[in-house]
């Protein structure tokens, strides 16, 4: 970044030190000051201005060339401090001229463009034909506008950043309201297949098959749990007794039936042989 620093004020105080050497020690500083900024230690150059201000605070050339010296050491906070302390303390349009300007230009290496902006009018109200600081003015004014740019750049990419984070955080949280609604179908299905299971299984061995027209229940199955009750002793007598019986019976039956057919058989014979004796008579 080109622009264009103004390190004029010392020259004038070393010409005025030559007659007023004797009567502040303050200036004796500022004279020292002056020789090593020329010879580029600006480490030494500080420590002399610095000692002149502190003997006169109100001195305007000790702090705006200690402005100078930090400045140069790029300590341009620092700087900023005495540049406004020369500003506000210049009784000429000079001396006030310089120190915004300078000012101006600690601010743009902090890239504080607005406040540079600012320094640099302020330049211009005691000095409006300078064209160094009209060519640092439009300089800051153009970095100010990028910068704005830049920023505005920045907020949309976060902008869209957030909003594709959030689409992306929706989109997780239905897939994973997907996934447990999937799960719980299939909790569901299996708790109903469970139960159908399970209602087959009591069914299978709450109805048991008809029959036993002996027995004194017909096996209506009404009771899912039926409650076990003691009875005979498991040796099954009464069933056998009963197919006893009826076998029994059946046989009974069947001899009747033959003893009916002899008798049957016997009579007809009988009466073939008396009717055959009739005839031989």
């Amino acid at each position: 970044m080109m622009y264009i620093f103004k390190q004029i004020g010392f020259l004038g105080i070393m010409f005025f030190s030559v007659f007023a050497y004797s009567q502040s020690k303050a200036k004796t500083y500022i004279v020292e000051g002056n020789n090593y900024y020329e010879k580029g230690k600006y480490d030494n150059a500080e420590n002399a201005y610095k000692k002149a201000a502190m003997e006169d605070p109100t001195s305007v050339k000790a702090n705006y060339n200690l402005g100078n010296a930090l400045f140069q050491q790029k300590r341009y906070k620092e700087s900023i401090a005495h540049y406004k302390k020369s500003a506000e303390m210049s009784k000429t349009k000079n001396d006030k001229h310089l120190a915004y300007h300078n000012l101006g230009n600690a601010f743009m290496q902090e890239k504080d463009y607005q406040n540079a902006i600012d320094n640099y009018k302020n330049a211009l109200k005691n000095d409006p034909n300078d064209n160094a600081t009209r060519y640092n003015y439009a300089l800051a004014k153009k970095m100010l506008e990028k910068e704005k740019e830049k920023q505005k750049d920045k907020k949309d990419n976060k902008k869209d950043k957030d909003q594709q984070n959030k689409q992306d955080q929706n989109q997780q949280q239905q897939n994973q309201n997907k996934n447990q609604q999937q799960q719980q179908n299939q909790n569901q299905n299996q708790s109903q297949d469970q139960q159908s299971n399970q209602q087959k299984e009591q069914n299978k061995g709450a109805n048991p098959k008809s029959g036993g027209e002996n027995g004194n229940n017909k096996g209506q199955g009404n009771n899912p749990s039926p409650e076990i009750k003691q009875g005979s002793k498991g040796d099954g007598k009464e069933q056998d007794n009963a197919k006893n019986n009826e076998s029994e019976g059946m046989l009974k039956a069947l001899q009747n039936q033959e003893a009916k057919t002899q008798r049957k058989i016997i009579q007809q014979k009988a009466e073939k042989q008396r009717t055959t004796t009739s005839k031989d008579w």
